[in-house]
Protein backbone atom coordinates (compact mmCIF):
# COMPACT_ATOMS: atom_id res chain seq x y z
CA UNK A 1 0.00 0.00 0.00
CA UNK A 2 1.28 3.45 -0.92
CA UNK A 3 1.23 5.90 2.02
CA UNK A 4 1.23 9.63 1.28
CA UNK A 5 1.76 12.21 4.02
CA UNK A 6 1.61 16.01 3.97
CA UNK A 7 0.26 18.17 1.14
CA UNK A 8 2.85 17.65 -1.57
CA UNK A 9 1.10 15.08 -3.75
CA UNK A 10 -0.45 14.97 -7.22
CA UNK A 11 -2.14 11.67 -7.93
CA UNK A 12 -4.39 10.29 -10.65
CA UNK A 13 -7.64 8.36 -10.98
CA UNK A 14 -8.65 8.12 -7.33
CA UNK A 15 -11.65 6.31 -5.91
CA UNK A 16 -11.70 7.83 -2.45
CA UNK A 17 -13.37 7.61 0.93
CA UNK A 18 -12.66 10.26 3.55
CA UNK A 19 -12.76 10.27 7.34
CA UNK A 20 -10.80 9.82 10.55
CA UNK A 21 -11.31 6.06 10.29
CA UNK A 22 -10.67 5.60 14.01
CA UNK A 23 -11.10 1.87 14.54
CA UNK A 24 -11.84 1.13 10.88
CA UNK A 25 -15.08 -0.47 12.06
CA UNK A 26 -17.70 -2.24 9.98
CA UNK A 27 -19.20 1.05 8.81
CA UNK A 28 -15.81 2.24 7.59
CA UNK A 29 -15.18 -1.12 5.95
CA UNK A 30 -18.36 -0.81 3.93
CA UNK A 31 -17.27 2.61 2.64
CA UNK A 32 -13.88 1.19 1.73
CA UNK A 33 -15.46 -1.78 -0.04
CA UNK A 34 -17.48 0.60 -2.21
CA UNK A 35 -14.39 2.45 -3.46
CA UNK A 36 -12.68 -0.87 -4.14
CA UNK A 37 -15.50 -1.84 -6.49
CA UNK A 38 -14.28 0.81 -8.94
CA UNK A 39 -11.64 -1.46 -10.44
CA UNK A 40 -10.52 1.10 -13.03
CA UNK A 41 -9.60 3.54 -10.24
CA UNK A 42 -7.06 3.49 -7.39
CA UNK A 43 -8.78 2.79 -4.05
CA UNK A 44 -7.69 5.59 -1.72
CA UNK A 45 -8.40 6.02 2.00
CA UNK A 46 -8.12 9.71 2.86
CA UNK A 47 -7.53 9.91 6.60
CA UNK A 48 -7.47 13.06 8.71
CA UNK A 49 -4.89 13.31 11.49
CA UNK A 50 -6.57 13.09 14.91
CA UNK A 51 -4.07 15.03 17.01
CA UNK A 52 -3.14 13.71 20.45
CA UNK A 53 -6.53 12.27 21.41
CA UNK A 54 -6.50 8.61 22.52
CA UNK A 55 -7.13 6.40 19.49
CA UNK A 56 -8.71 2.99 19.05
CA UNK A 57 -5.91 2.33 16.58
CA UNK A 58 -2.65 4.21 16.22
CA UNK A 59 -1.59 5.39 12.77
CA UNK A 60 0.74 2.41 12.40
CA UNK A 61 -2.06 0.01 13.35
CA UNK A 62 -4.45 1.79 11.00
CA UNK A 63 -1.96 1.40 8.16
CA UNK A 64 -1.76 -2.32 8.90
CA UNK A 65 -5.54 -2.80 8.74
CA UNK A 66 -5.96 -0.78 5.55
CA UNK A 67 -3.24 -2.80 3.84
CA UNK A 68 -4.84 -6.05 5.01
CA UNK A 69 -8.15 -4.89 3.51
CA UNK A 70 -6.46 -4.38 0.15
CA UNK A 71 -6.61 -0.57 0.01
CA UNK A 72 -4.07 0.58 -2.57
CA UNK A 73 -3.32 4.07 -1.27
CA UNK A 74 -3.64 6.03 1.96
CA UNK A 75 -3.47 9.80 2.32
CA UNK A 76 -2.63 11.03 5.83
CA UNK A 77 -3.90 14.61 5.74
CA UNK A 78 -2.20 16.94 8.24
CA UNK A 79 -4.25 18.83 10.80
CA UNK A 80 -2.56 22.25 10.95
CA UNK A 81 -3.41 25.94 10.48
CA UNK A 82 -3.11 25.84 6.70
CA UNK A 83 -5.57 22.98 6.37
CA UNK A 84 -7.91 24.14 9.15
CA UNK A 85 -8.45 27.42 7.26
CA UNK A 86 -9.48 25.73 3.99
CA UNK A 87 -13.06 26.42 3.01
CA UNK A 88 -15.17 23.49 1.83
CA UNK A 89 -15.00 24.72 -1.76
CA UNK A 90 -11.22 25.14 -1.60
CA UNK A 91 -10.81 21.64 -0.18
CA UNK A 92 -12.82 20.17 -3.04
CA UNK A 93 -10.94 22.11 -5.73
CA UNK A 94 -7.39 22.03 -4.36
CA UNK A 95 -7.32 18.64 -2.69
CA UNK A 96 -9.98 16.33 -4.10
CA UNK A 97 -9.77 17.53 -7.71
CA UNK A 98 -6.29 18.97 -8.32
CA UNK A 99 -4.21 16.72 -6.06
CA UNK A 100 -6.25 13.54 -5.89
CA UNK A 101 -7.98 13.58 -9.27
CA UNK A 102 -11.01 12.05 -7.53
CA UNK A 103 -13.44 10.31 -9.87
CA UNK A 104 -15.55 8.57 -7.24
CA UNK A 105 -16.13 9.76 -3.65
CA UNK A 106 -17.88 7.64 -1.01
CA UNK A 107 -18.58 9.06 2.45
CA UNK A 108 -21.01 8.66 5.32
CA UNK A 109 -24.13 10.81 5.27
CA UNK A 110 -22.90 12.83 8.26
CA UNK A 111 -19.48 13.60 6.76
CA UNK A 112 -18.34 17.20 7.37
CA UNK A 113 -15.26 19.02 6.11
CA UNK A 114 -13.72 22.44 5.52
CA UNK A 115 -13.39 25.45 7.80
CA UNK A 116 -15.87 25.35 10.68
CA UNK A 117 -17.11 22.01 9.28
CA UNK A 118 -19.15 23.96 6.75
CA UNK A 119 -19.00 21.33 3.99
CA UNK A 120 -21.23 18.24 3.82
CA UNK A 121 -22.55 15.75 1.26
CA UNK A 122 -24.72 18.47 -0.30
CA UNK A 123 -21.58 20.55 -0.90
CA UNK A 124 -19.85 17.58 -2.54
CA UNK A 125 -22.86 16.92 -4.76
CA UNK A 126 -23.14 20.57 -5.70
CA UNK A 127 -19.75 20.47 -7.42
CA UNK A 128 -19.81 16.97 -8.91
CA UNK A 129 -20.98 18.08 -12.35
CA UNK A 130 -18.48 20.94 -12.48
CA UNK A 131 -15.50 18.74 -11.58
CA UNK A 132 -16.66 15.47 -13.10
CA UNK A 133 -16.67 13.19 -10.05
CA UNK A 134 -19.43 10.97 -8.66
CA UNK A 135 -20.55 11.12 -5.02
CA UNK A 136 -22.14 8.33 -2.99
CA UNK A 137 -23.41 8.99 0.55
CA UNK A 138 -23.95 5.96 2.78
CA UNK A 139 -26.26 5.71 5.80
CA UNK A 140 -24.70 4.63 9.08
CA UNK A 141 -24.74 0.88 9.61
CA UNK A 142 -26.48 -0.55 12.66
CA UNK A 143 -25.87 -3.68 14.71
CA UNK A 144 -28.22 -5.01 17.39
CA UNK A 145 -30.26 -1.81 17.04
CA UNK A 146 -27.19 0.36 17.76
CA UNK A 147 -25.52 2.69 15.26
CA UNK A 148 -21.97 1.48 14.60
CA UNK A 149 -19.63 4.33 15.53
CA UNK A 150 -16.15 4.83 16.99
CA UNK A 151 -17.74 6.65 19.94
CA UNK A 152 -19.89 3.64 20.80
CA UNK A 153 -16.94 1.26 20.42
CA UNK A 154 -14.94 3.40 22.85
CA UNK A 155 -17.78 3.15 25.37
CA UNK A 156 -17.91 -0.63 25.01
CA UNK A 157 -14.12 -0.89 25.34
CA UNK A 158 -14.04 1.12 28.57
CA UNK A 159 -16.91 -0.98 29.96
CA UNK A 160 -15.16 -4.27 29.15
CA UNK A 161 -17.91 -5.28 26.70
CA UNK A 162 -15.42 -6.90 24.38
CA UNK A 163 -17.93 -8.99 22.44
CA UNK A 164 -19.66 -5.79 21.30
CA UNK A 165 -16.33 -4.09 20.57
CA UNK A 166 -15.23 -6.91 18.29
CA UNK A 167 -18.66 -7.25 16.70
CA UNK A 168 -18.72 -3.54 15.79
CA UNK A 169 -15.10 -3.55 14.61
CA UNK A 170 -15.50 -6.62 12.44
CA UNK A 171 -12.35 -8.14 13.97
CA UNK A 172 -10.67 -8.52 17.36
CA UNK A 173 -9.52 -5.27 18.95
CA UNK A 174 -5.74 -5.41 19.09
CA UNK A 175 -2.74 -3.63 20.55
CA UNK A 176 0.65 -3.77 18.86
CA UNK A 177 4.08 -2.66 19.95
CA UNK A 178 7.54 -3.77 21.04
CA UNK A 179 8.19 -6.17 23.87
CA UNK A 180 10.18 -4.35 26.54
CA UNK A 181 11.87 -5.47 29.73
CA UNK A 182 9.77 -5.30 32.87
CA UNK A 183 10.38 -6.01 36.53
CA UNK A 184 10.26 -9.80 35.87
CA UNK A 185 7.38 -10.09 38.34
CA UNK A 186 5.63 -12.64 36.13
CA UNK A 187 8.76 -14.76 35.95
CA UNK A 188 9.05 -14.69 39.73
CA UNK A 189 5.43 -15.88 39.91
CA UNK A 190 6.31 -18.72 37.49
CA UNK A 191 4.19 -17.10 34.79
CA UNK A 192 6.58 -15.07 32.57
CA UNK A 193 4.99 -12.27 30.59
CA UNK A 194 5.77 -10.13 27.55
CA UNK A 195 5.45 -6.46 28.51
CA UNK A 196 4.15 -4.43 25.59
CA UNK A 197 5.40 -0.90 24.93
CA UNK A 198 2.49 0.93 23.26
CA UNK A 199 2.29 4.39 21.73
CA UNK A 200 1.16 7.11 24.15
CA UNK A 201 -1.99 7.95 22.20
CA UNK A 202 -3.31 4.37 22.21
CA UNK A 203 -6.64 3.90 23.98
CA UNK A 204 -6.29 0.93 26.34
CA UNK A 205 -9.14 -1.43 27.22
CA UNK A 206 -10.76 -1.47 30.65
CA UNK A 207 -8.25 -2.52 33.31
CA UNK A 208 -8.55 -6.24 33.83
CA UNK A 209 -7.63 -9.70 32.60
CA UNK A 210 -8.38 -10.97 29.09
CA UNK A 211 -8.14 -14.11 27.02
CA UNK A 212 -5.98 -13.14 24.04
CA UNK A 213 -4.30 -14.35 20.86
CA UNK A 214 -0.87 -12.90 20.10
CA UNK A 215 0.96 -12.77 16.79
CA UNK A 216 4.73 -13.24 17.03
CA UNK A 217 6.84 -13.59 13.87
CA UNK A 218 3.77 -14.52 11.84
CA UNK A 219 2.61 -17.24 14.26
CA UNK A 220 -0.42 -17.03 16.57
CA UNK A 221 -0.19 -18.01 20.26
CA UNK A 222 -3.02 -18.20 22.83
CA UNK A 223 -2.53 -16.58 26.20
CA UNK A 224 -3.84 -14.38 28.97
CA UNK A 225 -3.26 -10.63 29.22
CA UNK A 226 -3.42 -8.15 32.08
CA UNK A 227 -4.15 -4.49 31.41
CA UNK A 228 -3.56 -2.14 34.31
CA UNK A 229 -1.23 -0.99 37.06
CA UNK A 230 -0.49 -4.28 38.94
CA UNK A 231 -1.75 -2.99 42.33
CA UNK A 232 -0.73 -6.10 44.29
CA UNK A 233 2.99 -5.74 43.59
CA UNK A 234 3.55 -1.98 43.49
CA UNK A 235 2.69 1.35 41.92
CA UNK A 236 3.28 1.08 38.16
CA UNK A 237 2.14 3.08 35.12
CA UNK A 238 -0.74 1.53 33.18
CA UNK A 239 0.57 -1.18 30.89
CA UNK A 240 -0.10 -4.44 29.08
CA UNK A 241 1.56 -7.76 29.89
CA UNK A 242 0.80 -11.07 28.22
CA UNK A 243 1.57 -14.64 29.23
CA UNK A 244 1.80 -16.87 26.14
CA UNK A 245 0.93 -20.53 26.67
CA UNK A 246 3.78 -22.96 25.90
CA UNK A 247 6.16 -20.20 24.83
CA UNK A 248 9.77 -20.06 25.97
CA UNK A 249 11.54 -17.84 23.41
CA UNK A 250 13.25 -14.52 24.14
CA UNK A 251 11.26 -11.87 22.26
CA UNK A 252 12.60 -8.67 23.85
CA UNK A 253 12.60 -5.91 21.24
CA UNK A 254 10.26 -7.75 18.87
CA UNK A 255 7.03 -6.29 17.53
CA UNK A 256 3.99 -8.32 18.53
CA UNK A 257 0.25 -7.90 18.13
CA UNK A 258 -2.13 -8.85 20.96
CA UNK A 259 -5.76 -9.52 19.97
CA UNK A 260 -8.30 -9.20 22.77
CA UNK A 261 -10.89 -11.98 22.62
CA UNK A 262 -12.71 -12.21 25.97
CA UNK A 263 -12.86 -10.07 29.13
CA UNK A 264 -12.36 -12.37 32.14
CA UNK A 265 -12.31 -10.14 35.23
CA UNK A 266 -11.45 -6.73 36.62
CA UNK A 267 -7.95 -5.95 37.85
CA UNK A 268 -7.84 -6.01 41.63
CA UNK A 269 -5.42 -5.95 44.54
CA UNK A 270 -4.75 -9.26 46.28
CA UNK A 271 -3.83 -9.78 49.92
CA UNK A 272 -0.59 -11.57 49.10
CA UNK A 273 1.63 -12.75 46.26
CA UNK A 274 0.49 -16.29 46.95
CA UNK A 275 -3.14 -15.26 46.45
CA UNK A 276 -2.17 -13.50 43.22
CA UNK A 277 -0.26 -16.57 42.02
CA UNK A 278 -3.32 -18.76 42.67
CA UNK A 279 -5.55 -16.34 40.77
CA UNK A 280 -3.15 -16.28 37.82
CA UNK A 281 -3.49 -20.06 37.48
CA UNK A 282 -7.28 -19.68 37.55
CA UNK A 283 -7.09 -16.94 34.90
CA UNK A 284 -4.92 -19.12 32.66
CA UNK A 285 -7.36 -22.02 32.93
CA UNK A 286 -10.35 -19.79 32.19
CA UNK A 287 -8.60 -18.11 29.25
CA UNK A 288 -7.74 -21.51 27.79
CA UNK A 289 -11.33 -22.67 28.13
CA UNK A 290 -12.79 -19.53 26.54
CA UNK A 291 -10.33 -19.58 23.63
CA UNK A 292 -11.04 -23.25 22.94
CA UNK A 293 -14.74 -22.42 22.60
CA UNK A 294 -14.15 -19.36 20.45
CA UNK A 295 -11.37 -20.71 18.21
CA UNK A 296 -11.64 -24.49 17.83
CA UNK A 297 -9.21 -24.32 14.89
CA UNK A 298 -6.31 -23.55 17.27
CA UNK A 299 -4.60 -26.08 19.49
CA UNK A 300 -5.00 -24.31 22.81
CA UNK A 301 -3.50 -25.83 25.92
CA UNK A 302 -2.12 -23.94 28.87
Amino acid sequence: MEIVTGLDFHLKNSSVSLGKFDGIHRGHRYLLSRIQEKKELVSTAFTFEMGNTPKLYTQKEKNRILETLGIEREIIFPFREETKRMSAGEFIEKILVERLDAKFICVGQDFRFGKDRSGDIHTLKKYQEKYGYQVEAVKKLTCQEEIISSTKIREFLQAGELEMVNLFLGQEFFVSGKVCEGEELGRNLKSPTANLLTEKDKLLPRFGVYATLSEVDGETYPGVTNVGVKPTVGDFPAGIETHLFHFQRDIYGKDICVKFCKFLREERKFSSLEALKKQIETDKAQASLELKKMYPEYKIER
